[in-house]
């Protein structure tokens, strides 16, 4: 990829000199928010109505900050613009969006401070040279970025980019205390730098809303909702589609996630603030979808019910509305009267997180109640049965193992065979191999016997700052020893050996390939992720994918 603009760690210096003690020092800021351009391999295969940005903006709104622009280069036709190519080495990827140029000529002169988003690890693609060429065009404006890919490769953010700040985590408090002129030594979750030491950092998140009912409504004044609705984020139906986060934290620890909010604290948005939303949604924007995007939407089964049973009510007086859960649904806390309550509320599919038919994964995974996963998976299909609710289930083909973390799974006899320690003592499982994988086939023979509409089957992706992509550097299992110019984002309409990141002993790079090959020949495949012109259809046989 071709540097258009290069920056050195002086430069980024220099700037940050320009303020008064790593401060700035005006009372009410002009902010600029910039959604990042999007990466897909062909066309674009979903979008964001971009909730992070709103709640951002709307926390600063509301301490006396100014949104004086919000800039989406995926909007006013930026989704049909696709015209570079970024050739990573596994396959080419375009850039969709409004060009660099356009975003930075939407960006008002008496701008203070310019935040920008980078959702995802191949954000960095076009996200690079972008805030490269707002730093020539708007010299001395602090640049702030967040989102998935700053919290986990923060200091290859700030040299390649020349930003001034990431912030790590939540980005609302940390992001106002910096509006509000707060020493930035003193604000938890940065990552700068500072002359002459090099980075500074003040911790590895940034602080957090322990009550988050406390969060104005996300930008719906400045973010261009009547265009947002237009279509599902997700792609999942034709529909006038409302996308809405209503809880955040995780207290789980699935080492391939790489959620900001895994490990922490679950806490909701309050039912009611919720079913206000949503009615909001109906009459101001004709919305007939609702997309709850949340990692926990049913830990907590009073509100999940009360949220559910509410939609419900809104259908029976006469509005035709549906519900999806394209992130799928926590197993574990799913019982038969949420599956009956999800169908009431005009569910079309729900994704069952199966991941793997063999237990052994599911403990490598660290997937809470790795021995109980598949009997429940199992439970609640039979309960979408009962209540005619259509199911699938997420799969992850190649998985390389991990680190036992759990006491009990450490004393699992069948398994003492896959097990080895490193030289600090630490026990590590072996990964997907021949045997594991039948017993995956096998589970999913039954599971689509039972009724399932189809298999998501996902191959392995490292993820920086994931324990599963530490398991896999330091054993040495990444097919690239970077991630500078690693691919994330796959395109299952175009898979590739090349797209496999990982190889072990017991799971080459392209015999993963072949088993995920396998799944795609043997059952039909459902993708929770639609192409946005709706051409293709929900279900696809192995031959058809191959085809497209």
């Amino acid at each position: 990829m071709e540097i258009a603009v290069k920056l050195t760690k002086q430069v980024i210096f220099d700037s940050i000199n320009l303020r008064e003690g790593g401060r700035i020092m005006s009372k009410n800021k002009r902010v600029c928010l910039i959604a990042c351009p999007w990466l897909f391999y062909n066309e674009v295969e979903f979008r964001s109505q971009q909730l992070g940005l709103g709640y951002v903006g709307a926390y600063a709104e509301q301490n006396g900050h100014i949104i004086c622009a919000f800039i989406d280069p995926m909007m006013n036709g930026g989704e049909g613009i696709g015209s570079q190519v970024y050739n990573v080495r596994q396959q080419p990827i375009k850039r969709f969006g409004h060009s660099d140029e356009w975003i930075i000529g939407r960006i008002p002169k008496d701008t203070d401070v310019i935040g920008i988003n980078a959702p995802f690890t191949d954000s960095r693609l076009a996200l690079y040279p972008l805030v490269r060429k707002i730093r020539i065009a708007f010299p001395g404006k602090l640049v702030v970025i967040g989102g998935v890919l700053p919290t986990y490769l923060s200091r290859q953010v700030l040299l390649e980019s020349g930003a001034d700040i990431v912030v790590r985590g939540e980005g609302e408090i940390a992001f106002t205390r910096i509006l509000n002129g707060e020493p930035w030594d003193k604000i938890p979750g940065l990552v700068y730098c500072a002359a002459p030491a090099g980075f500074k950092e003040t911790g590895i998140r940034a602080e957090q809303h322990r009550d988050i009912n406390q969060l104005p409504l996300p930008g719906n004044n400045f973010r261009p909702m009547k265009e947002y609705v237009k279509l599902s984020p997700w792609g999942n139906r034709v529909a006038r589609t409302l996308h809405l986060i209503t809880s955040r934290g995780c207290p789980y620890d699935c080492h391939f996630c790489s959620g900001l909010g895994k490990c922490e604290r679950w806490r909701p948005f309050s039912a009611e603030r919720i079913l206000s939303e949503i009615k909001t949604g109906i009459e101001k924007w004709g919305v007939n979808q609702i997309e709850f995007a949340d990692d926990n939407f049913t830990f907590e089964k009073k509100r999940a019910l009360k949220i559910l049973n509410g939609v419900a009510e809104i259908r029976k007086s006469g509005y035709e509305i549906s519900c999806a859960f394209p992130n799928g649904a926590m197993l574990e806390r799913m019982d038969r009267e949420i599956v009956f309550a999800m169908k009431s509320a005009g569910t079309e599919i729900i994704y069952l997180p199966v991941e793997s038919g063999d237990p052994r994964m599911l403990v490598g995974m660290n997937k809470f109640n790795a021995f109980k996963h598949l009997d429940k998976a199992m439970q609640v299909a039979g309960w979408c049965n009962e209540a005619k609710l259509p199911f699938s289930c997420f799969l992850i083909v190649g998985y390389p193992g991990g680190r036992i973390k759990r006491p009990s799974y450490r004393r699992i006899a069948e398994y003492e065979r896959f097990y080895f320690q490193d030289n600090g003592g630490n026990l590590y499982i072996q990964g997907e191999d021949e045997e594991s994988f039948e017993k995956t086939l096998k589970f999913l023979e039954k599971f689509h016997r039972i009724g399932s509409q189809g298999i998501t089957p996902l191959i392995t992706v490292p993820l920086p700052g994931t324990e599963l992509y530490k398991f896999c550097e330091k054993f040495g299992y990444l097919v690239f020893k970077d991630s500078a110019d690693t691919l994330v984002t796959i395109s299952y309409a175009a898979v590739t050996p090349e797209v496999v990141q990982i190889d072990t002993p017991w799971c080459s790079r392209e015999r993963a390939f072949e088993r995920w090959q396998t799944i795609m020949e043997k059952f039909p495949t459902f993708h929770n992720v639609r192409k946005l012109d709706n051409s293709d259809k929900n279900i696809l046989s192995g031959e058809q994918i191959r085809e497209k």
